[in-house]
């Protein structure tokens, strides 16, 4: 169980725990029956047996009515079923009655109460029924449903009441504002719940959204790159071909001087072209750790970068902006980090040659994805070993998730110490 709640991301946690919240609340209504019956001087047993049972049964319905209403509240989805509605409002009405039938002082208050027993039931199969609509009604539905099960909790209190013993009016009135305002606490209380669960997740939405469309502008920007590279040569080669063959046939020597002329525009797209897919494939180690900082504060994540890049030769530097560019894409695909560090270090053995080394560190990794040999650091391996360097994936004994790279330093500058 430890294991899967690890696994759950952000979203995911705070959805169990505001969840499990509002659950709570309905799950309380058996508790509290049991409570209001301790309370009593006299009780029929059957009659109480039957009241504890339904406030279960009520309980585990309207948990189950509020679980697909918050599911269609949050995504859209179908109602739920006209028989959960319909069992949950039953069972509201025959709790009522049960609770008649248990106590021989139904409209009397309790032991220390100030209010009748009836309204305090009322309340309490009323309350979760409401409780559990909230998120499939709206607000001003809900205020006049908090009202009128109200006045019909003190009209069936005044209607059952009897002479001497029935509560007097100014009690009705007071009971039935006391009424309002703690079923209106819980209802309020469920919808804040249920509205920010959709904020959060249409902000995970969003957040997944903009790192689909970034990759997406990324494409277009290199296809408008390379059409702006090879268009134009590329038509100019077409015709300098229909050129050439129109010559040739009529023997023109002038045919052989255009084919150089194609040879020579060829050459040089496919030499912008390289330009273009060498910008494209290979970055300043500098830029990409500034990218990497940038893209991981905004998934609310710190970054703290350690060493300097600056001297590094070009082939290094590549290579190792490559590493940061993978190290930053698995950080947010499998983990919920919210501290990740970035190392840069030189490795001055002596009777070896110098090492540069990037250690790449983060929390709160998903143990079941964390270093499972994917295609990128298999690709960034291969990378480096043609450069005479390694990868290595480990999870230290913090439990944090560990990505180092280390290849020669030939040229290097020095680094400043850590």
């Amino acid at each position: 169980m430890w294991r899967r709640w690890n696994e759950r991301g952000s979203l995911g946690r705070f959805e169990w725990w505001t969840r499990a919240g509002v659950y709570v609340l309905l799950a309380a209504v058996p508790v509290l029956a049991v409570v209001l019956a301790v309370a009593q001087h006299q009780v029929r047993v059957p009659g109480l047996a039957v009241f504890l049972l339904l406030s279960v049964a009520q309980a585990g319905v309207c948990i189950a009515l509020l679980h697909a209403g918050l599911g269609r509240y949050l995504a859209a989805g179908p109602p739920p079923d006209r028989w959960l509605v319909a069992s949950a409002a039953a069972l509201t009405a025959a709790g009522v009655l049960a609770g008649a039938a248990a106590f021989p002082a139904f409209t009397l208050p309790p032991r220390g109460a100030a209010y009748p027993v009836s309204l305090l039931v009322a309340m309490l199969f009323g309350g979760a029924l409401i409780l559990a609509l909230t998120p499939l009604l709206s607000l001003r539905a809900l205020t006049a449903l908090v009202v009128v099960t109200a006045a019909a909790a003190s009209g069936l209190t005044a209607s059952i009441g009897r002479s001497g013993a029935g509560a007097h009016g100014d009690l009705l009135i007071v009971a039935s504002l006391q009424y309002t305002f703690v079923v209106g606490i819980g209802v309020l209380t469920c919808r804040a719940s249920a509205w920010t669960l959709r904020i959060m997740s249409e902000l995970d939405r969003s957040r997944t959204e903009h790192a689909r469309l970034s990759v997406a502008e990324e494409r277009l920007r290199f296809a408008r790159d390379l059409h702006d590279v090879l268009g134009r040569n590329l038509s100019l080669i077409a015709v300098q071909s229909e050129l050439a063959a129109e010559l040739a046939r009529r023997g023109d020597q002038d045919a052989a001087g255009q084919m150089l002329q194609m040879r020579q525009v060829a050459h040089e797209s496919l030499r912008e072209m390289r330009a273009v897919v060498s910008g494209y494939r290979t970055a300043d180690l500098g830029t990409e750790l500034a990218g990497a900082q940038e893209v991981l504060r905004s998934a609310g994540m710190s970054c703290r970068v350690i060493g300097d890049p600056a001297g590094l030769p070009p082939d290094v530097q590549a290579a190792l902006g490559w590493v940061v560019r993978e190290g930053t894409t698995n950080i947010i695909r499998h983990s919920d980090a919210t501290a990740c560090t970035i190392e840069l270090h030189i490795q001055d053995s002596p009777g070896a040659p110098r090492a540069m080394t990037l250690t790449m560190d983060n929390d709160r990794v998903h143990t079941l994805d964390a270093g499972s040999g994917g295609s990128g650091l298999l690709g960034l391996g291969e990378r480096l070993a043609a450069l005479g360097g390694s990868i290595t994936t480990g999870h230290p004994p913090n439990g944090h998730f560990r990505l180092e790279a280390s290849m020669p330093a030939c040229g290097a500058a020095e680094t400043p110490a850590p």
